[in-house]
């Protein structure tokens, strides 16, 4: 499909390189040239989709929050949206919710993928931020029984994980079981076709390792955790992976003890969180390493 420059968001894009201090040659590094870079921000000239995503990815931008939303309320709503889930990933809750609550669902009804979204976000919401599960249920229930009853989309796969964080969180075995290996089952089938189904696809391999790794399954957690690094590292993706190196950093300790690997991880997961200024990351991943005398 070919863009117009009429078509495409360049400010926020640029804005948002700017805001994370990346200039065009750091941003384009490995991607493509400077110079298409330079074409694209200041003569409107659109590369290829496939760099499209990949500079997309590194700046945390959802492609659809700079491409085909014509209607402005519409494109704000979706730019909020695409914050939210930012936020939600490198755990600033307070800062997402204020979003979504500031939302009026009323005004996405004419747009099914922002209802999604929203739904998505307020259930992840309640469930990793100690909110109220019935209405996490009730949220993801929205998706999977009317939104997307179909199952064809990959909000489907993230309410399966909501759903199942929810009955994990209640101590509900085979009920959380039954979520996470529906997901489990195809996790590795799923299409990546868009930067915004990397995002939420490192998200349902980060959430479904979680709970593999609650759950002692270490072997199985690993290798989701392995996978989704290997996902981050192909797609040039970094706000998940330092929560990833710690993980790993947890089982392994679990599993071997304190030996040189767990170190190893360690000191990259502090590397990924330094370098995308996830301070609550950093704190978290100190504070474990306190509690465990490592």
């Amino acid at each position: 499909m070919l863009y117009r420059s009429d078509d495409v968001d360049i400010q926020t894009f640029i804005d948002r390189r700017k805001e994370l201090g990346l200039s065009q040659k750091e941003l384009s590094n490995g991607v493509c040239t400077q110079a298409t870079l330079s074409k694209f921000e200041n003569n409107g000239k659109i590369p290829s989709l496939k760099i499209l995503i990949q500079l997309c990815n590194r700046l945390g931008l959802s492609l659809d929050s700079i491409i085909g939303v014509s209607d402005s309320s519409s494109k704000k709503v979706s730019k909020q949206m695409g914050q939210a889930e930012f936020n939600l990933i490198i755990q600033e809750y307070d800062d997402a919710r204020v979003i979504i609550d500031g939302i009026d669902v009323k005004t996405l009804n004419n747009d099914k993928n922002l209802m999604m979204q929203y739904y998505y976000l307020k259930g992840y919401l309640n469930v990793l931020d100690n909110g109220d599960l019935f209405d996490a249920v009730f949220d993801f229930n929205r998706i999977l029984s009317e939104l997307d009853a179909r199952g064809e989309t990959i909000f489907t796969f993230l309410s399966f994980v909501g759903m199942g964080l929810v009955y994990a969180k209640q101590g509900d075995d085979a009920k959380s079981e039954y979520y996470f290996s529906k997901v489990f089952n195809n996790i590795y089938t799923m299409s990546i076709d868009d930067v915004n189904k990397i995002w939420r696809y490192i998200n349902i391999i980060f959430y479904c390792a979680i709970y593999y790794s609650e759950k002692q399954d270490l072997e199985t957690a690993n290798t989701l955790l392995k996978y989704g690094v290997k996902i981050c590292s192909e797609n040039h993706v970094t706000y998940y992976i330092a929560r990833i190196y710690a993980q790993l950093a947890m089982n392994e300790n679990q599993l071997n003890g304190d030996n040189p690997k767990v170190h190893d991880f360690i000191n990259k997961a502090l590397v990924f969180s330094e370098y995308n200024g996830n301070k609550k990351e950093i704190a978290i991943i100190k504070k474990w390493v306190k509690d465990n005398q490592l």
